[in-house]
């Protein structure tokens, strides 16, 4: 990581309008998420780690490794036993659906891919990479297995507001946030907000706006949850109030935009959402739920376009010493997105390189692609680097447990690392295939061409022969009337 541009998001965090305010309340997580005591924030957690990412764990889905990282990250965040696997595989994305052209792998089989290193190709990547253009329906889609944000715990408010949230205890918290029957109470309350005439006092109707945005993004209902996000962000900033709720929801509803600026609404966006409100002891899963998105998003783009300075961008965010308490749990996020993307790449290169389909191996347009991921590799091989450093080089105080689990996703870096001297015979490989086989069809081409010539100098050389052979015998006739008496035409 570059020292500029973290001077940069710290810079632009103290300029943007999102900054400085004249009271501590508003529309904030604190508002919407805390009870009477801290613990009402663990349940929200909690709710929305497991819950909103359904995963079904069994000895066979996961290996040791992953398994143990999983519940390293859910142990950071309070939990034990299988709660701890569960909710730390969901931080890591393993409700995500597959992305990077790996095919009907799941979220947790993907993370499990990536972080047990191996050159082994999970499957072809020319059968799982259609162009994936940009279509909405399909963004919602796969965000339906991602964690989320829980509904909100905390029921003081306007009488519009209670009763919102009266709907809200219907929840089966047994089930996914997903779960049909949950989601048509959500959306209930939606329009029970929709329907009741807002509250007059300013404060009470940025919170009652804030919970509509709020329950429409749980609904996956991202372009209207973006709309009243910023109706929330505006009544906010005019009565000078926190918005980090409405900022979150905001840029992450942004990411399902057909045209979407990433750098304007992760550092004015969601880098305020998590910067403004810093003692939030869920930002780890704000991380999570907006890294699972980005990712997404990228994988949208048909593009051969490099995007290993999206998550540069949010790892600049989390280096703000504000909210280094959340440092390894964010860091481990992030290094897991990472290592996703370098096994997408990875992926992508023995693929490609290795395929059976001769029309794919010879394709000029195959090669620049892999020419491509090679280049992206290593540029997703520096900054996971960057951020193994800034673990390792911590004054954090690390557990034995901490270390070891640093210890493995360094050994993983390496393998990555290690494998990028294959990865670029590989591509070699390639290009000296398709130099030889343009080679091989220029000369067929120079061989047919000098037959065809040769073809033609005979074919020529019999027509002037028989064209003499045929002049010979008009002058023999004509010699022969000549000397008959007979007149010649």
């Amino acid at each position: 990581m570059k020292p500029y541009i973290f001077g940069i998001v710290v810079l632009t965090y103290l300029l943007i309008p999102e900054v400085g305010h004249a009271s501590s309340d508003g529309a904030t997580f604190e508002s919407l998420y805390k009870t009477s005591s801290h613990i009402g924030w663990i349940a929200a957690a909690t709710l929305a780690a497991i819950a909103g990412a359904v995963i079904f764990f069994t000895g066979g889905t996961a290996s040791p490794v992953v398994i143990g990282i999983g519940s390293w990250v859910g142990g950071m965040m309070g939990f034990s036993g299988i709660a701890a696997t569960n909710a730390g595989l969901a931080l890591l994305g393993g409700g995500s659906m597959a992305s990077g052209g790996l095919g009907m792998l799941g979220g947790t089989a993907l993370i499990v891919a990536s972080l047990t290193f191996s050159t082994d190709i999970v499957m072809d990547y020319t059968v799982g990479r259609a162009i994936n253009a940009y279509e909405y329906s399909n963004l919602i889609e796969r965000s339906k297995g991602m964690t989320t944000l829980p509904p909100p715990k905390n029921k003081s408010g306007s009488e519009t507001y209670k009763n919102a949230l009266l709907v809200l205890d219907n929840l089966d918290n047994k089930k996914a946030i997903q779960d049909n029957e949950n989601q048509a109470i959500l959306k209930v309350a939606i329009q029970q907000l929709k329907d009741t005439a807002p509250s007059t006092d300013p404060d009470e109707q940025i919170k009652e706006e804030t919970l509509l945005a709020l329950l429409l993004f749980t609904t996956n209902d991202y372009k209207v949850a973006k709309d009243k996000a910023w109706l929330a962000i505006q009544s906010a900033r005019k009565a000078e109030l926190k918005r980090t709720l409405p900022a979150f929801i905001y840029a992450t509803s942004s990411l399902y935009d057909e045209q979407i600026n990433v750098e304007d609404i992760t550092n004015n966006y969601f880098g305020y959402s998590v910067l403004a409100e810093p003692e939030n002891p869920i930002i780890p899963m704000l991380f999570s739920i907006y890294l699972d998105r980005l990712m997404l998003r990228v994988d949208n783009d048909s593009s051969d376009a490099p995007h290993d300075e999206e998550l540069a961008r949010v790892f600049s965010i989390m280096l703000n010493p504000n909210i280094e308490s959340f440092q390894l749990s964010n860091y481990t996020i992030i290094l897991v997105k990472y290592f996703t993307r370098i096994k997408i790449e990875q992926q992508k290169i023995s693929g490609l390189t290795n395929t059976v389909d001769a029309a794919i191996k010879g394709s000029t347009k195959t090669l620049l692609s892999v020419q491509n991921s090679l280049m992206i590799y290593d540029k997703l091989l520096d900054n996971t680097l960057d951020v193994i450093e800034h673990l390792i080089t911590s004054d954090t105080y690390y557990s034995l447990e901490d270390k070891q689990k640093i210890s493995e996703l360094n050994t993983l870096f390496v393998g990555y690392a290690r494998d990028r001297a294959r990865l670029g015979g590989l591509v070699d490989q390639l290009k000296s295939y398709q130099l030889n086989l343009n080679s091989n069809l220029t000369a067929s081409h120079h061989a047919q061409s000098g037959e065809n010539k040769s073809n033609s100098v005979i074919m020529y050389s019999l027509l002037f022969i028989f064209g003499l052979i045929v002049l010979l015998l008009v002058k023999r006739a004509n010699k022969r009337k000549a000397s008959s008496g007979v007149p010649i035409e």
